[in-house]
């Protein structure tokens, strides 16, 4: 890693070091199931297979803080919302908010879900406490009818880079166990190839994150079945995120 700083205490340009900002931070979820204990199924192809959660039991238990904690893959772990018979749909919206601890430049968030991906949701930041939540990026299969934006998942030059675009590309159905949602934060914006001459792109500082989930695929719209249950794994820069697996 580049020293930040000179001999006089000046700042110079540098390399932070990579890290996992998200590891054992504060997840505070809106929504998490076992609150009464309850059945919920995983659809896997042609076939399902369902299981009990209760918030109280330490071995049934699917709380926040599963979020971001370390496991492997053997023995994987996961929040989990309440199923749709508890009203787990649109327009509700179940929220996940992760407070960082401090301010960090974003390189990239992402997202692994333990059943198929949402049809619908957004990520949000927040550049300081208390602050207003500005739109990161916007995920539908319906972008223009849910959230007025088009699809297109870029921007043109000379349109506004640090506006949230939207994409359909992560809200099929397929797969529908272990969906991945990588979000980088330069992705379709035409001043990335010339990051260092582009004062806008470098504004990008987060404090708190939060992803709000709208609308889940109708193939799992059954009572029994949870409206999403997944890991999620955020790294960001001083920091560029990488998997820990």
């Amino acid at each position: 890693m580049d020293s930040c700083w000179d001999d006089l205490g000046r700042a110079n340009r540098c390399m932070p070091r990579f890290e996992n900002a998200v590891f054992n931070r504060t997840v505070i979820a809106s929504n998490v199931c076992g609150s009464p204990p309850e059945d919920y199924c995983k659809q896997t192809g042609s076939s399902k297979s369902c299981h009990r959660c209760d918030a109280m039991h330490p071995a049934l238990h699917h709380n926040a803080t599963y979020l971001n904690d370390f496991h492997s893959d053997e023995e994987p772990t996961w929040w989990q919302s309440q199923s749709m018979f508890h009203g787990v749909q649109y327009p509700n919206s179940v929220n996940l908010t992760l407070h960082l601890g401090k301010s960090y430049e974003i390189s990239y968030i992402r997202l692994k879900f333990h059943t198929s991906r949402p049809e619908s949701f957004v990520i949000y930041k927040r550049t300081h406490e208390g602050g207003s939540w500005i739109p990161y990026q916007y995920y539908s299969a319906t972008c223009g009818k849910t959230y007025r934006k088009n699809g297109k998942g870029y921007l043109r030059p000379g349109e506004d880079e640090q506006q949230a675009t939207c994409t359909d590309e992560f809200s099929d159905i397929s797969p529908l166990t272990g969906g991945n949602v990588a979000f980088s934060t330069l992705e379709g914006r035409p001043s990335a190839y010339n990051f260092d001459h582009s004062p806008v792109l470098q504004v990008n500082q987060s404090t708190i994150i939060k992803l709000a989930v709208y609308r889940v695929p109708l193939i799992i719209s059954r009572n029994k079945i949870a409206l999403l249950c997944y890991n999620k794994r955020s790294y960001s820069q001083t920091a560029i995120g990488a998997t820990l697996h």
